[in-house]
This record gives C-alpha cells, sequence and structure tokens, in this order.
C-alpha cells in the first residue's frame, strides 16, 4: 500500500464504490486535505498485479483496507516479507519508512490512507505532543480503527454531510486511540485528559452552542471557548455530558427542530432544517427519523391534529 499525491481528486460528494480500481500503486483516487477533515484522508490503490520500488513513506500514517484480496511481499533490508490484504486489515507505518521492493498479487481494491504529520498532531494537540511516534504494524485487525477510518473517509467524500464538528471529532478519537494503542513503548507521549468541565465553562459552551445552531460548529471552536486543545476537549466534554461534542449539537438542533415544526406552520421545512445547521432537509428528515421516530412532516402532522382537538 502507497500513495503518490502528484495526481489527486477532491473528495466532494462521493462514495468509495464511485471510485475506479487501478493497477498502479501510486494513484491516488481521491484526497482530503488537512483543512477538510482536521486529518489528511486518502483513497489509494490495491493493484491486482504490480510491482514498486523505494517505497517511502514520510509520515506517520495508518492504511485501512476497504476492497481487495490477495498476498503481498514487502522487503525491507534484504529480507523479504510475505503478507496478505484483505478488506478490514490495518497497516501501521512508523515515520521515515522504507521498502526496498514491494509486489502486489490478488483482487484489486482500494484502502483508506490517514496521515500523521508532526504539524497535525501538535496543532490537535495544542503542542502537548510534538508527535505520533507510530510503531510499525503489519496485518493489524481492530474494528475501533477501520470504523473511525472508514467514517471519516465516507465523511470527507460526501461532503462533509455532519459537519465539521463530527468530522473533527473521528480525527481526535482517532489520534486518541492510536495513541494509547499503537505507539513506541519506549515514547508514549499521550497527555492526560484534563477529567470534567466546570460549572461556569459548561454554561459557556451551552449558550454558545445554542446560540449558533444554525452555523457549521467545529471542534476547534468549542474547544477555544474554554481554552482545552481540541484533543482534550473531545474527551473531556464526552466525559462531562455523557456524549460527544457531535451528538449533544444534534440532539440540540433536533430539539430546535422540532420546536419551530411545532410553532411555525407556515414555514418551509427546508428554511428550518437550514437555520437548525442541518446540511439540508433531507439530512434533518433522515436523522428526526432515526433518532425521533418521526418525519418532519409527521411532526407537523401530528401537533396539528393535537391542536384541533
Amino acid at each position: 500500500m502507497h500513495a503518490n499525491q502528484r495526481d489527486h481528486a477532491e473528495m466532494d460528494r462521493l462514495d468509495l464504490s464511485d471510485l475506479p480500481s487501478s493497477n498502479d500503486p501510486t494513484e491516488v483516487l481521491a484526497h482530503s486535505p488537512t483543512t477538510a477533515s482536521c486529518l489528511p484522508v486518502t483513497v489509494t490503490c490495491i493493484p491486482r498485479e504490480a510491482e514498486l520500488v523505494h517505497d517511502v513513506h514520510p509520515t506517520a500514517r495508518i492504511f485501512v483496507a476497504h476492497e481487495g484480496r490477495g498476498r503481498r511481499w514487502y522487503r525491507q533490508g534484504g529480507r523479504m516479507v510475505p503478507m496478505r490484504t484483505e478488506p478490514g486489515m490495518i497497516e501501521i507505518y512508523e515515520k521515515g519508512l522504507v521498502f526496498d521492493h514491494c509486489r502486489w498479487s490478488g483482487a484489486p481494491g482500494r484502502c483508506i490512507l490517514v496521515d500523521f504529520s508532526d504539524a497535525d498532531v501538535e496543532a490537535m494537540t495544542h503542542g502537548e505532543m510534538q508527535a505520533l511516534p507510530l510503531r510499525t504494524q503489519h496485518e493489524v485487525f481492530d474494528e475501533r480503527v477501520s470504523r473511525i477510518v472508514f467514517g471519516l473517509a465516507g465523511e470527507a467524500l460526501a461532503g462533509l454531510p455532519n459537519g465539521r464538528l463530527y468530522a473533527q471529532g473521528l480525527s481526535v478519537a482517532l489520534l486518541g486511540l492510536l495513541g494509547s494503542n499503537y505507539v513506541s513503548a519506549a515514547r508514549q507521549s499521550l497527555p492526560l485528559p484534563p477529567g470534567r468541565i466546570g460549572f461556569a465553562q459548561q454554561r459557556r459552551l451551552v449558550e454558545l452552542i445554542e446560540g449558533q445552531l444554525g452555523s457549521d460548529l467545529s471542534l476547534t471552536r468549542l474547544a477555544e471557548e474554554i481554552g482545552l486543545s481540541t484533543f482534550h476537549f473531545a474527551r473531556a466534554f464526552k466525559a462531562t455530558f455523557g456524549v460527544t461534542p457531535h451528538l449533544y449539537v444534534q440532539g440540540r438542533r433536533l430539539d430546535a427542530a422540532a420546536r419551530a415544526l411545532r410553532s411555525e406552520h407556515g414555514r418551509p421545512i427546508a428554511d428550518i432544517a437550514l437555520a437548525c445547521g442541518f446540511s439540508s432537509q433531507s439530512h434533518m428528515t433522515e436523522l428526526m427519523r432515526r433518532k425521533m421516530g418521526t418525519t418532519p412532516r409527521g411532526m407537523r402532522q401530528w401537533n396539528s391534529s393535537k391542536q384541533e382537538r
């Protein structure tokens, strides 16, 4: 697995299944930069039959296979290591890893690459971590990691329909999970969580969220409000409120939309959806059906019939 980012398609409302396969292991099928989803996400190829010489990985990174099965052979320092590929399998590479020669054989597919540059790690933790010292490991299966990576890639491919808050939350969760379980034992440097958020800070956060439900709230904006790094904030918020920032904001948006639907009968549903921070009417409808067991139209009709009685 390798990514050469010479040519790439921006992830803009695509789906992983829409992307073509390729026999070029250096071809990038889609790429979302750091600014779009906090951590950079790249979709690369798993070739049918291919070879690659001098495969360099300049940053700490992980690859998660999405499709494709077969065999791989990686040569490093004169030693050839045979491996396999299958969906959900994870490759974890330390910064600066180099393979002398790589060969693939099997059914083609795609994999998701997430980079952890020193600059991104430092920014996410406000300097509390200068790097993520991943330890190279092959053929890893960790459903927690693969679920987050597939979720982050899907969100970026779809154009961040759930907003920056959700994508950044996934990025922070991935950094924390890898930092707790896959770094070099001699360099474990994951900062300790700060515990719960104080009552005064909780009030400030609730006021900020309620006042800006219609905007694209980000983890960075919420964390800055109480002077924490995004990394610490995400964990402290869940410890305090019992849910992630994304789920909390999502719940407040659904409540606000429900109130508007019940009280503003003539207002278009699409207008309410956008005003409450949903990316579209269909997005709000899907979440309302899943979380509340009804649709916006159903909620409005039920309230009207209740008033008539």
